[in-house]
């Protein structure tokens, strides 16, 4: 089995721990100020998977990280082929757009009334001597 195939094993006993667990307490009669000891043990069991998915995922990634610097061209060879599909899948840039020409004003209709020419900026004083 592969340290994937341990990861996702150890996974699913988790959930089946935090199942058990969960049927053991929504069906157990409450008794005041005590947790039963089926309680205990199955939350026990759960803090022990959880060590043991977080273990072996720390695991089987620093031993492909171990692998991959002790083989840089294995490495390389990798991150050249996820360069290469992505540069398959990406889109192209496309080339830019020639800016359209400039065209006047539409005029105005002929019931329009007619236009009122701006006011004329203020004069500017003459210099002085």
């Amino acid at each position: 089995m592969t340290a994937d195939g341990w990861v996702w094993a150890s996974f699913g006993l988790l959930l089946v721990l935090l199942g058990a667990r969960a049927w053991v307490v929504e069906t157990g009669h409450a008794t005041l100020g005590r947790t039963p000891v089926k309680v205990k043990v199955l939350t026990g069991a759960c803090g022990v998977a959880v060590a043991l998915v977080v273990g072996l995922v720390a695991a089987a990634g620093g031993a492909r990280l171990v692998y991959l610097v002790l083989h840089p061209e294995v490495a390389q060879a990798l991150e050249d082929a996820e360069n290469a599909a992505d540069a398959t899948t990406a889109p192209a840039t496309p080339a830019p757009a020639e800016p359209a020409p400039q065209t006047a004003p539409p005029s105005a209709p002929a019931s329009a009334p007619p236009s009122v020419p701006a006011p004329a900026p203020p004069a500017r004083p003459a210099a002085g001597p």
